[in-house]
C-alpha cells in the first residue's frame, strides 16, 4: 500500500482541462492583473517564476518576474494556438511555439509543423524582448501570430515552459516531463480574452 507522498504529482491531461482569463493591456500593461495562476503544486515543480499574460488588438504581452537572477542558458518557451482548436491533437497553422533565450534577449519561432497545414515562421526581428536582472518583457505583435484576431476569436490555447540552465523547469499548465507540449495543442490551457478582470 502506498502513501500519498509516494504518488506522482497530478499532471493535467485531457480529463483535466485548465481555463483562465487574459485581461486587455492598458498603457501600463498591468503585471498584477495579467498574472497567471501558479500551478506548481499540481506539477510537483519548484516556483521559479511568475508570469503575466495580457492582450491588445495589436498583439500579446508576456512579463516574467524571476525568483533568482536570469543566467546564460535560461529559456522560456511559449505555446500559443490563436484559435484554441481542441478537436485537433496535431499542430495546425494556428499554432506557435516560440523560444526565448532570456540572457541573450533573443527569440525565434520553432513550431514543428507536419504536413501542409502551416504558416511561415515568424521573423525574429519583429519580436520585442527586454530582459532585466530578475525579469523580462516580451511583445508578440499580431503580424507573427497567424490567425490572431481578438474581435472574431476570443480564446487562445496557451502554455509555457521556463527552464533554468541547470535543467530545473516550471510549466503552465502541464509538464513536458509527462506530455510532449510541442505536439499536443489540445492539452494547452484555454485562455479567454476579456476587456477587464471583474
Amino acid at each position: 500500500m502506498s502513501t500519498l507522498k509516494d504518488l506522482r504529482p497530478l499532471s493535467p491531461a485531457p480529463f483535466f482541462e485548465v481555463r483562465g482569463k487574459i485581461p486587455k493591456a492598458d498603457k501600463k500593461k498591468g503585471f498584477k492583473k495579467g498574472l497567471l495562476p501558479n500551478v506548481t503544486g499540481l506539477s510537483g515543480e519548484g516556483h521559479l517564476v511568475d508570469v503575466a499574460l495580457l492582450w491588445s488588438p495589436v498583439g500579446l504581452y508576456v512579463e516574467l518576474k524571476c525568483k533568482l537572477e536570469i543566467e546564460g542558458g535560461d529559456l522560456l518557451d511559449l505555446f500559443i494556438d490563436t484559435r484554441d482548436v481542441k478537436s485537433s491533437n496535431v499542430i495546425t497553422r494556428f499554432c506557435h511555439h516560440f523560444r526565448f533565450d532570456l540572457s541573450e534577449n533573443q527569440g525565434m519561432e520553432v513550431t514543428p509543423f507536419r504536413g501542409e497545414d502551416r504558416h511561415d515562421l515568424a521573423d525574429a526581428s519583429l519580436f520585442s524582448i527586454k530582459t532585466e536582472r530578475k525579469g523580462a518583457e516580451i511583445s508578440l505583435p499580431k503580424e507573427i501570430l497567424y490567425g490572431f484576431d481578438p474581435i472574431e476569436f476570443k480564446r487562445l490555447g496557451f502554455s509555457y515552459r521556463f527552464q533554468r540552465k541547470n535543467g530545473e523547469k516550471q510549466h503552465f499548465n502541464l509538464s513536458s516531463d509527462f506530455f510532449n507540449l510541442e505536439k499536443h495543442p489540445a492539452l494547452w490551457a484555454t485562455m479567454e480574452l476579456i476587456a477587464e478582470l471583474v
